[in-house]
């Protein structure tokens, strides 16, 4: 079986936990909405754009349950997000950064149905449309577009009429229009279809149905106009497609002969210019890396990388046009590769008798951590130009006397040549005692520890925020926190509202000069918020 790795990895934008640290200044009663704007123009720091809790709604359940922001979605330079109460009962809502310009686009009443999560999903912009997949108890899951306006948010076909839902996914753009999958109901035959949307019922075309229930990943290459995607099903065989958005522009690209493994069999896909890397994993072949251009003769295998099937690939992360990714065989044993594209130039850069993560790349190095046996994190850096990895520094962990402590990771970006990391510490669980964050520019000289006090509970997440002035918006005791790389200059963001400071802060999303997100500034529950992109 595939080895699991030790590491915590949390997907950006979920949702954060409890945090408590110090107050907000009271920056003192304001009386007017002009005073605020003069306030908000002279000062840098957050602000609460609007409460979203529904009218009459009485806060007080669980935080992962209170209704908040959720989707959050630059349309054209206007953001987008939905609000879902437990009931089930959702609104879509538009913002300009103002509170009068922060308003519900469509509120639909709630639903009796199981679905398990948000009724609304894929959050799709195409030009000032946004466009995205919705249930509603008439007409089940289909495609709906909004313009912004009320009347203007609606369905744009029922493809199955009734209430059994079309299951459209991997919705995208795709030279203007929308590119899309459905899954057909069994009494449509079951299969898998590849569509094209302008928007309208008379534009919404099928352009080919594949015969089988089936789909895979893929990117678009924007400049080539095409999409190239996998289909990928344990039935036959994993085959490569192209398309332009139109039915004659629709062609396979290569079978390669492999059944599909219901999941696993692509681990991932990445844009690189206008070719798609793609690793590839079957019991014959083991784990290769490929590269396609959109034609047959442009796809061909770059490296196998392992003889197994069996092992682990990380998402990969792309540096000056070089491709940097880890794998985890089932030793385990991390190795890390780089690739700029070309068989000559993918080379495996080292690897390490034990398990870790790579954080990224920084200073001409790809920087890894693991585990030391005591208990605590190591720091390597690994030359992209090549030559053996070498150690940079021991990063202490105080919980570990504790035989149970396990340090983790839970997210990393690099901004500036530096790469921030938030470290869990002491994670018994789930919940570790606590999670810090941490820069290192690839030496000893530049690793240090920069806050503490970041989200505990592993479903939640601090999120790591870039800036262009090369600073990173972080989430720490109760509030958002900004630094430069130095301890010095790593301090809580002034709240501009009064008497409120952003705890929980989440799913930061730039739009236009601000980044918005979601926070708890206290009863009566999540509000908006935002930040100006610089000071």
């Amino acid at each position: 079986m595939r080895m699991r790795s030790w590491w915590w990895v949390v997907a950006a934008g979920s949702v954060l936990g409890c945090g408590a640290g110090p107050e907000a200044v009271d920056p003192g009663p304001l009386r007017d909405g002009t005073e605020v704007q003069a306030r908000m123009e002279a000062a840098w720091g957050t602000r609460e754009v609007k409460q979203v809790l529904p009218s009459g709604r009485t806060p007080g359940t669980r935080l992962d349950k209170e209704p908040r922001p959720e989707l959050l979605t630059d349309v054209a330079g206007t953001l987008y997000f939905v609000v879902q109460e437990e009931d089930q009962r959702i609104a879509l809502w538009k913002s300009d950064g103002t509170d009068a310009g922060t308003v519900v686009v469509k509120a639909f009443p709630p639903t009796n149905a199981i679905l398990g999560g948000l009724r609304i999903g894929q959050m799709t912009p195409l030009g000032s449309r946004l466009f995205f997949h919705l249930f509603e108890p008439a007409l089940g899951w289909e495609l709906w577009v909004s313009d912004g306006t009320t009347e203007g948010t609606r369905p744009v076909v029922d493809l199955n009429p009734g209430p059994e839902g079309s299951n459209q996914f991997n919705i995208t753009e795709l030279n203007g229009a929308l590119s899309f999958f459905r899954h057909a109901p069994y009494d449509q035959g079951g299969t898998t279809q590849l569509w094209r949307s302008d928007g309208t019922a008379a534009g919404t075309v099928q352009l080919l149905d594949f015969g089988r229930l089936t789909g895979g990943p893929g990117v678009v290459l924007p400049a080539s106009g095409i999409r190239v995607f996998f289909t990928d099903d344990f039935e036959e065989t994993v085959r490569l497609w192209r398309t332009d958005g139109t039915a004659a522009g629709t062609v396979q690209l290569k079978n390669f002969g492999i059944p599909g493994r219901y999941q696993g069999t692509i681990p991932w896909t990445l844009r690189l210019g206008e070719s798609m890397l793609f690793t590839l994993q079957d019991t014959v072949g083991g784990t290769g890396l490929w590269r396609t251009d959109g034609t047959p003769e442009g796809t061909r295998l770059l490296k196998r990388l392992d003889a197994s099937a069996d092992v682990a690939l990380f998402p990969p992360q792309v540096v000056d046009g070089t491709v940097v990714f880890p794998l985890t065989d089932e030793g385990p044993s991390l190795e890390v590769w780089k690739t700029d594209g070309t068989e000559a130039g993918t080379l495996r850069l080292d690897a390490f008798g034990r398990d870790g993560q790579l954080l990224g790349v920084a200073g001409g190095f790809a920087t890894v951590l693991t585990r030391t046996e005591d208990g605590h994190s190591k720091l390597w850096r690994l030359p992209m130009a090549g030559g053996p990895k070498e150690g940079v520094t021991i990063l202490s962990n105080p919980y570990a006397d504790d035989t149970k402590a396990v340090p983790g990771l839970r997210n990393a970006v690099t901004v500036g040549g530096r790469i921030y990391f938030a470290r869990t510490l002491g994670a018994t669980v789930q919940t570790p005692r606590d999670v810090d964050l941490w820069v290192t520019d690839g030496t000893a000289a530049g690793t240090r520890r920069l806050a503490s006090g970041l989200t505990r509970p592993d479903v939640f997440h601090s999120p790591l925020m870039a800036l262009d002035s090369g600073r990173l918006l972080f989430s720490a005791k109760g509030n958002v926190w900004i630094t430069d790389g130095t301890v010095q200059g790593t301090h809580a963001v002034d709240s501009l509202t009064a008497n409120k400071t952003p705890a929980e802060a989440a799913a930061f999303t730039r739009v236009g000069e601000h980044i918005f997100f979601r926070a708890l500034p206290g009863a009566p529950g999540f509000s908006l918020w935002a930040v100006p992109l610089s000071q």
